[in-house]
């Protein structure tokens, strides 16, 4: 049976009013909304504060640093959450390629593309940030994209790959995944079903 004090609890070592879960997600709404408007640079307690209209103590209760913030700002925009494996079936490596990083790159919530390009072009400049974006959104797409990559050899589409002994991801996969990151930086336009196959098929499956 459901704890029914899980919905309202401090954070550990917190004192105050137990959390309240629709001020967080306000908070956090405005959190990404800044992040979105201006990258890491643009994001204060102070300013989220402001935003959520609520008072700067209310976010100091909840989060010890701007970066512990936009952390789970991150997450509450549901930045990873098509960063799972898309499986078709046998034969089908190159659509499922395909459509596992198209899932990963494209969303009809614009706010999230938005959210994403300002943290991807602020990320250089911002190792926080940058250290933040790789935990959450980086090494997601490397597990996607490595999960289809093993349900094809467990069912005969192709031999295993060697292992790396540092357990860094196969330097096929990271150079493909670089390019589809960047690629709407580079180009500065959002990136087509185009642009993910010639990805697919002049970088990653000849690789592999």
């Amino acid at each position: 049976m459901a704890d029914p004090s899980a919905r309202l609890r401090r954070p550990p070592g917190a004192s105050g009013p137990p959390r309240d879960p629709a001020r967080d997600a306000q908070i956090l709404r405005a959190a990404s909304e800044l992040l979105a408007e201006g990258g890491y640079p643009a994001l204060t307690m102070d300013k989220a504060a402001a935003r959520a209209g609520v008072g700067k103590a209310t976010v100091y209760r909840r989060w010890r640093s701007r970066a512990e913030l936009a952390a789970e700002a991150l997450d509450h925009a549901g930045l990873t959450d098509d960063l799972v494996p898309v499986t078709i079936g046998r034969g089908q490596l190159r659509a499922e390629l395909i459509a596992t990083m198209t899932r990963a790159t494209r969303s009809p919530d614009h706010s999230r593309v938005d959210l994403l390009s300002a943290l991807l072009d602020t990320a250089r400049q911002e190792p926080e940030l940058c250290s933040l974006v790789r935990q959450r959104y980086i090494e997601s797409l490397h597990r996607a994209v490595e999960g289809v990559l093993a349900h094809a050899v467990e069912r005969g589409d192709r031999p295993p790959g060697r292992t790396d002994p540092s357990g860094d991801h196969p330097i096929a996969v990271s150079a493909a995944l670089a390019l589809l990151i960047h690629w709407q930086l580079v180009r500065g336009r959002q990136i087509t079903d185009d642009d993910i196959a010639t990805i697919v098929d002049a970088l990653l499956l000849p690789s592999l």
